[in-house]
Protein backbone atom coordinates (compact mmCIF):
# COMPACT_ATOMS: atom_id res chain seq x y z
CA UNK A 1 0.00 0.00 0.00
CA UNK A 2 2.85 2.37 0.79
CA UNK A 3 4.50 1.52 -2.52
CA UNK A 4 1.26 2.20 -4.39
CA UNK A 5 0.94 5.58 -2.68
CA UNK A 6 4.53 6.51 -3.49
CA UNK A 7 4.10 5.44 -7.11
CA UNK A 8 1.00 7.62 -7.39
CA UNK A 9 2.96 10.62 -6.10
CA UNK A 10 5.81 9.90 -8.53
CA UNK A 11 3.46 9.62 -11.50
CA UNK A 12 1.66 12.82 -10.52
CA UNK A 13 4.99 14.64 -10.26
CA UNK A 14 6.00 13.43 -13.72
CA UNK A 15 2.62 14.37 -15.24
CA UNK A 16 2.93 17.94 -13.90
CA UNK A 17 6.67 18.37 -14.53
CA UNK A 18 8.23 21.36 -16.26
CA UNK A 19 8.31 19.50 -19.59
CA UNK A 20 4.66 18.37 -19.54
CA UNK A 21 3.38 21.40 -21.54
CA UNK A 22 6.08 20.83 -24.18
CA UNK A 23 5.22 17.22 -25.06
CA UNK A 24 4.33 16.70 -28.76
CA UNK A 25 4.55 20.47 -29.42
CA UNK A 26 7.68 20.24 -31.64
CA UNK A 27 9.43 22.85 -29.47
CA UNK A 28 13.22 22.54 -29.50
CA UNK A 29 14.92 22.48 -26.08
CA UNK A 30 18.51 22.08 -24.94
CA UNK A 31 19.36 19.81 -22.00
CA UNK A 32 22.30 18.81 -19.86
CA UNK A 33 21.77 15.34 -18.41
CA UNK A 34 23.45 12.40 -16.72
CA UNK A 35 23.35 9.04 -18.48
CA UNK A 36 21.68 6.52 -16.17
CA UNK A 37 21.60 3.31 -18.22
CA UNK A 38 23.79 1.73 -20.88
CA UNK A 39 22.75 2.89 -24.37
CA UNK A 40 20.87 0.16 -26.24
CA UNK A 41 20.53 -0.20 -30.01
CA UNK A 42 16.96 -0.90 -31.10
CA UNK A 43 15.61 -2.60 -34.22
CA UNK A 44 14.88 -1.08 -37.65
CA UNK A 45 11.17 -0.30 -38.09
CA UNK A 46 8.85 -0.33 -41.08
CA UNK A 47 6.99 2.97 -41.58
CA UNK A 48 4.98 4.13 -44.62
CA UNK A 49 6.62 1.66 -46.97
CA UNK A 50 10.25 2.26 -45.99
CA UNK A 51 12.56 1.02 -43.28
CA UNK A 52 13.52 3.44 -40.55
CA UNK A 53 17.07 2.88 -39.29
CA UNK A 54 17.61 1.54 -35.79
CA UNK A 55 17.90 4.13 -33.04
CA UNK A 56 19.82 4.05 -29.77
CA UNK A 57 18.00 4.67 -26.50
CA UNK A 58 19.13 5.31 -22.93
CA UNK A 59 17.62 6.45 -19.66
CA UNK A 60 18.87 9.91 -18.66
CA UNK A 61 18.37 12.23 -15.71
CA UNK A 62 18.09 15.89 -16.72
CA UNK A 63 20.26 18.32 -14.73
CA UNK A 64 19.25 21.51 -16.53
CA UNK A 65 16.96 22.37 -19.43
CA UNK A 66 16.93 25.47 -21.63
CA UNK A 67 13.38 26.35 -22.75
CA UNK A 68 13.14 29.40 -25.02
CA UNK A 69 16.45 30.75 -23.63
CA UNK A 70 15.32 30.35 -20.02
CA UNK A 71 17.47 27.89 -18.03
CA UNK A 72 15.77 25.68 -15.43
CA UNK A 73 17.56 23.45 -12.91
CA UNK A 74 15.74 20.16 -12.40
CA UNK A 75 16.08 16.44 -11.66
CA UNK A 76 13.88 14.76 -14.23
CA UNK A 77 14.03 11.26 -15.79
CA UNK A 78 13.67 11.12 -19.59
CA UNK A 79 14.13 8.45 -22.26
CA UNK A 80 16.72 9.59 -24.82
CA UNK A 81 16.51 8.37 -28.41
CA UNK A 82 19.08 9.19 -31.08
CA UNK A 83 20.15 8.02 -34.52
CA UNK A 84 23.80 8.66 -33.62
CA UNK A 85 26.34 6.06 -32.56
CA UNK A 86 26.03 6.71 -28.83
CA UNK A 87 27.99 4.66 -26.28
CA UNK A 88 28.49 6.89 -23.23
CA UNK A 89 28.96 5.08 -19.92
CA UNK A 90 26.42 5.45 -17.09
CA UNK A 91 27.48 8.42 -14.96
CA UNK A 92 28.62 10.47 -17.94
CA UNK A 93 27.13 13.95 -18.41
CA UNK A 94 26.00 14.94 -21.91
CA UNK A 95 24.57 18.01 -23.58
CA UNK A 96 22.26 18.01 -26.62
CA UNK A 97 19.25 19.62 -28.32
CA UNK A 98 16.02 17.86 -29.18
CA UNK A 99 12.23 17.63 -29.09
CA UNK A 100 10.04 16.16 -26.35
CA UNK A 101 7.31 13.60 -27.02
CA UNK A 102 4.87 11.73 -24.82
CA UNK A 103 5.59 8.07 -24.09
CA UNK A 104 3.71 5.17 -22.46
CA UNK A 105 6.76 4.43 -20.29
CA UNK A 106 5.66 5.11 -16.71
CA UNK A 107 8.95 5.93 -15.01
CA UNK A 108 9.93 8.86 -17.26
CA UNK A 109 8.42 12.29 -17.91
CA UNK A 110 8.75 11.97 -21.68
CA UNK A 111 10.72 10.86 -24.70
CA UNK A 112 13.58 13.15 -25.74
CA UNK A 113 14.33 12.80 -29.46
CA UNK A 114 17.81 14.18 -30.07
CA UNK A 115 18.22 16.54 -33.04
CA UNK A 116 21.77 17.63 -33.81
CA UNK A 117 24.86 16.39 -31.99
CA UNK A 118 25.44 14.89 -28.55
CA UNK A 119 28.34 16.50 -26.69
CA UNK A 120 29.91 14.77 -23.71
CA UNK A 121 30.50 17.30 -20.92
CA UNK A 122 32.52 14.85 -18.83
CA UNK A 123 32.91 11.11 -18.55
CA UNK A 124 31.89 8.62 -15.90
CA UNK A 125 33.57 8.39 -12.49
CA UNK A 126 36.37 6.01 -11.54
CA UNK A 127 34.14 3.02 -10.84
CA UNK A 128 32.19 3.62 -14.04
CA UNK A 129 35.39 3.75 -16.10
CA UNK A 130 36.76 0.54 -14.56
CA UNK A 131 33.54 -1.44 -14.99
CA UNK A 132 33.02 0.02 -18.45
CA UNK A 133 36.48 -1.11 -19.53
CA UNK A 134 35.91 -4.62 -18.15
CA UNK A 135 32.62 -4.89 -20.04
CA UNK A 136 34.04 -3.55 -23.32
CA UNK A 137 37.21 -5.70 -23.17
CA UNK A 138 35.23 -8.82 -22.29
CA UNK A 139 32.88 -8.01 -25.17
CA UNK A 140 35.93 -7.86 -27.47
CA UNK A 141 37.10 -11.25 -26.16
CA UNK A 142 33.66 -12.75 -26.81
CA UNK A 143 33.73 -11.28 -30.33
CA UNK A 144 37.02 -13.15 -30.89
CA UNK A 145 35.37 -16.39 -29.77
CA UNK A 146 32.79 -15.75 -32.48
CA UNK A 147 29.37 -17.06 -33.40
CA UNK A 148 26.13 -16.99 -31.45
CA UNK A 149 27.72 -19.06 -28.68
CA UNK A 150 30.47 -16.46 -28.21
CA UNK A 151 27.96 -13.59 -28.26
CA UNK A 152 25.85 -15.38 -25.62
CA UNK A 153 28.59 -15.58 -22.97
CA UNK A 154 28.64 -11.84 -22.01
CA UNK A 155 24.86 -12.04 -21.70
CA UNK A 156 25.03 -15.03 -19.36
CA UNK A 157 27.81 -13.53 -17.21
CA UNK A 158 27.16 -9.76 -17.24
CA UNK A 159 23.71 -9.38 -18.79
CA UNK A 160 25.37 -7.72 -21.82
CA UNK A 161 23.29 -8.76 -24.87
CA UNK A 162 24.74 -6.17 -27.27
CA UNK A 163 26.48 -8.85 -29.40
CA UNK A 164 23.35 -10.99 -29.79
CA UNK A 165 21.25 -10.68 -32.93
CA UNK A 166 17.57 -9.79 -32.67
CA UNK A 167 16.67 -13.14 -34.26
CA UNK A 168 18.59 -15.05 -31.59
CA UNK A 169 17.07 -12.95 -28.78
CA UNK A 170 13.65 -13.91 -30.15
CA UNK A 171 14.65 -17.60 -30.21
CA UNK A 172 15.71 -17.35 -26.55
CA UNK A 173 12.32 -15.83 -25.75
CA UNK A 174 10.32 -18.49 -27.61
CA UNK A 175 12.28 -21.32 -26.00
CA UNK A 176 11.84 -19.89 -22.50
CA UNK A 177 15.56 -19.16 -21.97
CA UNK A 178 15.58 -15.36 -22.12
CA UNK A 179 15.92 -15.14 -18.32
CA UNK A 180 19.47 -16.51 -18.61
CA UNK A 181 20.71 -13.23 -20.07
CA UNK A 182 19.24 -11.16 -17.22
CA UNK A 183 21.56 -11.20 -14.21
CA UNK A 184 19.55 -12.46 -11.25
CA UNK A 185 19.81 -14.13 -7.89
CA UNK A 186 21.07 -17.31 -9.54
CA UNK A 187 24.21 -15.52 -10.74
CA UNK A 188 24.81 -14.05 -7.27
CA UNK A 189 24.22 -17.41 -5.61
CA UNK A 190 26.65 -19.20 -7.96
CA UNK A 191 29.41 -16.61 -7.50
CA UNK A 192 28.88 -16.37 -3.71
CA UNK A 193 28.96 -20.17 -3.33
CA UNK A 194 32.13 -20.39 -5.47
CA UNK A 195 33.89 -17.64 -3.48
CA UNK A 196 32.96 -19.15 -0.11
CA UNK A 197 34.19 -22.56 -1.28
CA UNK A 198 37.45 -21.11 -2.62
CA UNK A 199 38.17 -18.90 0.41
CA UNK A 200 37.75 -21.74 2.91
CA UNK A 201 41.18 -23.00 1.79
CA UNK A 202 42.77 -19.59 2.42
CA UNK A 203 40.89 -18.00 5.37
CA UNK A 204 39.73 -20.07 8.35
CA UNK A 205 37.61 -17.23 9.77
CA UNK A 206 34.01 -17.39 8.50
CA UNK A 207 33.29 -13.70 9.01
CA UNK A 208 36.38 -12.73 7.00
CA UNK A 209 35.22 -14.99 4.15
CA UNK A 210 31.75 -13.49 4.25
CA UNK A 211 33.17 -9.95 4.25
CA UNK A 212 35.34 -10.61 1.19
CA UNK A 213 32.39 -12.27 -0.58
CA UNK A 214 30.18 -9.27 0.18
CA UNK A 215 32.81 -6.85 -1.21
CA UNK A 216 33.16 -8.88 -4.41
CA UNK A 217 29.39 -9.02 -4.84
CA UNK A 218 29.20 -5.26 -4.33
CA UNK A 219 31.67 -4.79 -7.17
CA UNK A 220 29.65 -7.26 -9.24
CA UNK A 221 26.62 -4.96 -8.88
CA UNK A 222 28.47 -2.08 -10.55
CA UNK A 223 29.82 -4.43 -13.20
CA UNK A 224 26.44 -5.84 -14.29
CA UNK A 225 24.50 -2.58 -13.68
CA UNK A 226 21.80 -2.21 -10.94
CA UNK A 227 18.74 -3.61 -12.75
CA UNK A 228 15.62 -4.58 -10.71
CA UNK A 229 16.57 -8.26 -10.53
CA UNK A 230 20.15 -7.37 -9.55
CA UNK A 231 19.01 -5.03 -6.77
CA UNK A 232 16.53 -7.61 -5.47
CA UNK A 233 19.20 -10.29 -5.45
CA UNK A 234 21.69 -7.93 -3.80
CA UNK A 235 19.43 -7.08 -0.88
CA UNK A 236 18.43 -10.69 -0.34
CA UNK A 237 21.98 -12.08 -0.47
CA UNK A 238 23.17 -9.28 1.83
CA UNK A 239 20.56 -10.17 4.44
CA UNK A 240 21.45 -13.86 4.26
CA UNK A 241 25.21 -13.17 4.52
CA UNK A 242 24.65 -10.86 7.51
CA UNK A 243 22.50 -13.47 9.23
CA UNK A 244 25.15 -16.13 8.66
CA UNK A 245 27.90 -13.86 9.98
CA UNK A 246 25.94 -13.23 13.19
CA UNK A 247 25.19 -16.92 13.61
CA UNK A 248 21.46 -16.37 13.29
CA UNK A 249 19.36 -19.04 11.54
CA UNK A 250 18.27 -17.08 8.50
CA UNK A 251 14.85 -17.24 6.89
CA UNK A 252 15.14 -17.04 3.12
CA UNK A 253 11.50 -16.05 2.65
CA UNK A 254 11.87 -13.25 5.21
CA UNK A 255 14.97 -12.06 3.35
CA UNK A 256 13.04 -12.06 0.07
CA UNK A 257 10.19 -10.14 1.70
CA UNK A 258 12.65 -7.57 3.05
CA UNK A 259 14.25 -7.22 -0.40
CA UNK A 260 10.88 -6.62 -2.07
CA UNK A 261 9.83 -4.10 0.58
CA UNK A 262 13.04 -2.06 0.48
CA UNK A 263 13.20 -1.93 -3.30
CA UNK A 264 9.57 -0.86 -3.71
CA UNK A 265 10.04 1.86 -1.09
CA UNK A 266 13.19 3.08 -2.88
CA UNK A 267 11.70 2.83 -6.38
CA UNK A 268 7.93 2.19 -6.44
CA UNK A 269 7.99 1.61 -10.22
CA UNK A 270 9.67 -1.76 -9.60
CA UNK A 271 6.21 -3.00 -8.55
CA UNK A 272 5.00 -2.83 -12.17
CA UNK A 273 8.23 -4.03 -13.80
CA UNK A 274 7.69 -7.47 -15.45
CA UNK A 275 11.34 -8.44 -15.02
CA UNK A 276 11.21 -7.66 -11.31
CA UNK A 277 8.02 -9.71 -10.91
CA UNK A 278 9.52 -12.70 -12.74
CA UNK A 279 12.74 -12.46 -10.74
CA UNK A 280 10.88 -12.44 -7.43
CA UNK A 281 8.58 -15.27 -8.56
CA UNK A 282 11.54 -17.43 -9.63
CA UNK A 283 13.27 -16.90 -6.29
CA UNK A 284 10.07 -17.62 -4.34
CA UNK A 285 9.54 -20.77 -6.41
CA UNK A 286 13.00 -22.06 -5.52
CA UNK A 287 12.52 -21.27 -1.82
CA UNK A 288 9.07 -22.85 -1.60
CA UNK A 289 9.27 -25.81 -3.98
CA UNK A 290 12.93 -26.83 -4.05
CA UNK A 291 12.71 -29.39 -1.27
CA UNK A 292 9.43 -31.11 -2.31
CA UNK A 293 10.45 -31.17 -5.98
CA UNK A 294 13.84 -32.64 -5.03
CA UNK A 295 12.18 -35.37 -2.97
CA UNK A 296 9.90 -36.18 -5.92
CA UNK A 297 12.79 -36.27 -8.41
CA UNK A 298 14.95 -38.49 -6.20
CA UNK A 299 12.47 -41.31 -6.84
CA UNK A 300 13.32 -41.20 -10.55
CA UNK A 301 16.88 -39.80 -10.60
CA UNK A 302 19.59 -41.91 -9.04
CA UNK A 303 21.94 -39.10 -8.01
CA UNK A 304 20.63 -36.56 -5.50
CA UNK A 305 22.97 -33.78 -6.72
CA UNK A 306 21.50 -34.09 -10.22
CA UNK A 307 17.99 -34.07 -8.74
CA UNK A 308 18.77 -30.88 -6.83
CA UNK A 309 20.16 -29.24 -9.96
CA UNK A 310 17.00 -30.09 -11.92
CA UNK A 311 14.78 -29.03 -9.02
CA UNK A 312 16.10 -25.44 -9.18
CA UNK A 313 14.96 -25.01 -12.78
CA UNK A 314 11.63 -26.79 -12.27
CA UNK A 315 10.77 -24.82 -9.13
CA UNK A 316 11.52 -21.45 -10.71
CA UNK A 317 9.65 -22.21 -13.94
CA UNK A 318 6.53 -23.54 -12.21
CA UNK A 319 5.90 -20.32 -10.27
CA UNK A 320 6.87 -18.10 -13.22
CA UNK A 321 4.49 -19.80 -15.68
CA UNK A 322 1.29 -17.87 -14.73
CA UNK A 323 3.19 -14.55 -14.82
CA UNK A 324 4.78 -15.39 -18.18
CA UNK A 325 1.36 -16.14 -19.69
CA UNK A 326 -0.15 -12.98 -18.18
CA UNK A 327 2.66 -10.82 -19.60
CA UNK A 328 3.14 -12.35 -23.05
CA UNK A 329 -0.10 -14.24 -23.72
CA UNK A 330 2.04 -17.20 -24.80
CA UNK A 331 2.84 -20.54 -23.22
CA UNK A 332 5.79 -22.52 -24.52
CA UNK A 333 5.43 -26.23 -23.79
CA UNK A 334 9.21 -26.50 -24.31
CA UNK A 335 10.10 -23.90 -21.69
CA UNK A 336 10.61 -26.39 -18.86
CA UNK A 337 12.46 -29.04 -20.95
CA UNK A 338 14.76 -26.39 -22.44
CA UNK A 339 15.69 -25.12 -18.97
CA UNK A 340 16.34 -28.67 -17.77
CA UNK A 341 18.70 -29.26 -20.70
CA UNK A 342 20.80 -26.14 -20.11
CA UNK A 343 20.77 -25.90 -16.30
CA UNK A 344 23.94 -28.02 -15.78
CA UNK A 345 26.07 -25.68 -17.96
CA UNK A 346 24.95 -22.36 -16.45
CA UNK A 347 27.18 -22.57 -13.35
CA UNK A 348 30.50 -23.27 -15.15
CA UNK A 349 29.85 -20.50 -17.71
CA UNK A 350 29.02 -18.06 -14.90
CA UNK A 351 32.10 -18.86 -12.81
CA UNK A 352 34.70 -19.17 -15.60
CA UNK A 353 33.14 -16.26 -17.49
CA UNK A 354 33.28 -14.05 -14.39
CA UNK A 355 37.00 -14.77 -13.96
CA UNK A 356 37.60 -14.19 -17.68
CA UNK A 357 35.77 -10.85 -17.54
CA UNK A 358 37.82 -9.60 -14.58
CA UNK A 359 41.16 -10.34 -16.26
CA UNK A 360 40.12 -9.26 -19.78
CA UNK A 361 41.65 -5.73 -19.49
CA UNK A 362 44.98 -7.09 -18.23
CA UNK A 363 45.42 -10.54 -19.85
CA UNK A 364 43.23 -10.64 -22.93
CA UNK A 365 44.81 -13.82 -24.36
CA UNK A 366 44.29 -15.78 -21.14
CA UNK A 367 40.76 -14.36 -20.89
CA UNK A 368 40.19 -15.52 -24.47
CA UNK A 369 41.40 -19.04 -23.59
CA UNK A 370 39.06 -19.25 -20.59
CA UNK A 371 36.12 -17.92 -22.59
CA UNK A 372 36.85 -20.28 -25.50
CA UNK A 373 36.77 -23.21 -23.06
CA UNK A 374 33.12 -22.34 -22.33
CA UNK A 375 32.07 -22.21 -25.99
CA UNK A 376 30.86 -25.86 -26.05
CA UNK A 377 28.61 -25.12 -23.05
CA UNK A 378 27.20 -21.92 -24.52
CA UNK A 379 26.89 -23.75 -27.85
CA UNK A 380 24.55 -26.22 -26.14
CA UNK A 381 22.32 -23.34 -25.03
CA UNK A 382 22.34 -21.91 -28.56
CA UNK A 383 21.38 -25.32 -30.00
CA UNK A 384 18.53 -25.73 -27.51
CA UNK A 385 17.24 -22.19 -28.12
CA UNK A 386 17.40 -22.50 -31.92
CA UNK A 387 15.70 -25.89 -32.13
CA UNK A 388 13.16 -25.56 -29.32
CA UNK A 389 12.03 -22.17 -30.66
CA UNK A 390 10.75 -23.94 -33.80
CA UNK A 391 8.07 -25.73 -31.78
CA UNK A 392 4.82 -23.68 -31.85
CA UNK A 393 3.72 -21.93 -28.66
CA UNK A 394 0.20 -21.91 -27.24
CA UNK A 395 -1.45 -18.50 -27.55
CA UNK A 396 -3.66 -17.41 -24.62
CA UNK A 397 -5.14 -14.16 -23.38
CA UNK A 398 -2.88 -11.68 -21.67
CA UNK A 399 -3.49 -10.20 -18.24
CA UNK A 400 -5.71 -11.67 -15.54
CA UNK A 401 -7.36 -14.31 -17.77
CA UNK A 402 -4.07 -15.73 -19.02
CA UNK A 403 -2.56 -15.70 -15.55
CA UNK A 404 -5.62 -17.47 -14.12
CA UNK A 405 -5.32 -20.18 -16.77
CA UNK A 406 -1.70 -20.69 -15.76
CA UNK A 407 -2.66 -20.99 -12.08
CA UNK A 408 -5.38 -23.54 -12.91
CA UNK A 409 -2.99 -25.65 -14.98
CA UNK A 410 -0.47 -25.69 -12.12
CA UNK A 411 -3.21 -26.50 -9.61
CA UNK A 412 -4.52 -29.46 -11.61
CA UNK A 413 -0.95 -30.66 -12.17
CA UNK A 414 -0.26 -30.55 -8.43
CA UNK A 415 -3.52 -32.42 -7.69
CA UNK A 416 -2.59 -35.08 -10.25
CA UNK A 417 0.82 -35.58 -8.65
CA UNK A 418 -0.66 -35.77 -5.15
CA UNK A 419 -3.61 -37.98 -6.09
CA UNK A 420 -1.81 -41.24 -5.34
CA UNK A 421 -0.73 -40.10 -1.88
CA UNK A 422 -4.33 -39.12 -1.04
CA UNK A 423 -5.76 -42.50 -2.05
CA UNK A 424 -6.26 -45.50 0.26
CA UNK A 425 -3.05 -47.28 1.35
Amino acid sequence: MTGAGLMTLHQRALETSIVAPLLDKKISVHITAEVVSDPKLGEPKQALGYTRPATTTALISVISIDIKKVLYQTHLPLRLTTAQHFNALPGSVISCTGILYSTPEKRVAGLFAERGMITQVHGAGGIGRVTGRIRSDFRAVARRVGGASGALIPGLVLGDTSLETHAFINEMLLSGLTHLTAVSGENFAIIAAFLLWLLQWILPNLRARLLITAIVLLGFIFLVRPSPSVLRATVMVSVLLLSKARGVRSSAMAALGLAITLLILIDPFEAIDPGFALSVAATAGILLLFEPVTRWLVRFVRYRKLAELLAISISANLICTPLTIAISGQFSIMSLPSNLFVEPVVAPITIIGFIAALIAPYASNFSYTLTLSQKPFSGLIVWVATNFAKIPVVHLSKGFVGGSVGVLVLTFGWIALRWRSWGPH
